[in-house]
């Protein structure tokens, strides 16, 4: 009964409508405004000021500019290659961290969701991951919220897939059914040395936007969208920046199961941090 009210509790309120909103106001420049709701965000999410690059709060003229601060780069280590495959491209809880089994993703116990529908219905892109892993990491507000490339790798193709804004904490992926494919995501498709390799970006309730380093916020629209980048030569190291949220959400990693094997560290439940092992590196894990 409890799921069945939340579900409906949600699908009436105009969740996408105050998503529209959110992002207005956190993008609005209101000096002393401001500056007092960055204060108290720091203090109820006990933000570490040490690491962040730029220490004066004078200088964020925005609640979003502080929300999508950047780090320190010796925050954020990226761990070599020589340790690992690839590397999480956030910061945040893992959800789940499985196989993709028969095209379905596990959500949670008893739910799971389409392979297909989660990179926007095209059976090619999900034949490139059918069989392959999957890692699906949520980040709360208080998380770091710059998005980095695990490996080293080329965009090929982007799909906006447009959706609603439901929450995606650990609450509704346990009572929603296809709540990831329900929502709006940018799937981001890379080529690398060791295969295709997809960073889905995840909308959510009061997720004011989704930017990208190479095409800038995400425009909400009524179809899919389509681009192709594989001529235009946008090539990414391991943990280099490409993208953003304003506001918490989810980031999903797919990958072909030759790549290498979900890293023993990523486990549901556990926190994360950007730049740490996600996909093992097989011949050390043979060691």
């Amino acid at each position: 009964m409890f799921g069945f009210l939340l579900k409906l509790f949600e699908y009436l309120t105009p969740l996408s409508t105050l998503t529209f909103l959110s992002a207005k106001l956190t993008d609005a420049k209101l000096g002393s405004v401001t500056q007092w709701l960055i204060k108290k965000f720091i203090e109820s999410f006990k933000i570490n000021l040490e690491e962040i690059a730029e220490p004066d709060l004078t200088k964020y003229e925005t609640f979003n500019d502080f929300f999508v601060r950047k780090l320190k780069p010796e925050a954020r280590p990226i761990a070599p290659a020589t340790q690992c495959v690839a590397v999480s491209p956030v910061d945040g809880t893992v959800g789940q961290a499985q196989d993709i089994k028969a095209g379905r993703l596990i959500q949670a116990k008893g739910i799971d969701y389409s392979l297909k529908a989660l990179v926007g219905g095209n059976p090619d892109d999900a034949a490139l991951f059918d069989a392959g892993n999957f890692a699906c990491i949520y980040l709360s507000p208080a998380n770091y919220h710059r998005i980095h490339l695990p490996m080293d790798g080329k965009l090929v193709r982007t799909i906006h897939i447009p959706g609603r804004h439901f929450p995606v904490g650990k609450r509704n992926v346990s009572y929603m059914d296809d709540l990831f494919t329900k929502n709006e995501r940018l799937v981001c498709i890379f080529e690398t040395q060791k295969g295709p390799l997809a960073v889905i970006l995840v909308g959510a309730a009061l997720v004011g936007s989704i930017a990208t380093v190479w095409d800038g916020t995400v425009v909400r629209r009524s179809g899919i969208e389509v681009k192709d980048y594989s001529n235009q030569n946008l090539t990414f190291k391991r943990g280099d920046e490409i993208g953003q949220f304003k506001y918490g959400s989810t980031v999903i990693t797919l990958w072909p199961k030759q790549m290498g094997a979900i890293d023993s560290t990523i486990t549901p439940d556990t926190p994360v941090k950007m730049g740490q092992p996600l996909i093992a590196n097989p011949r050390l894990a043979q060691d």
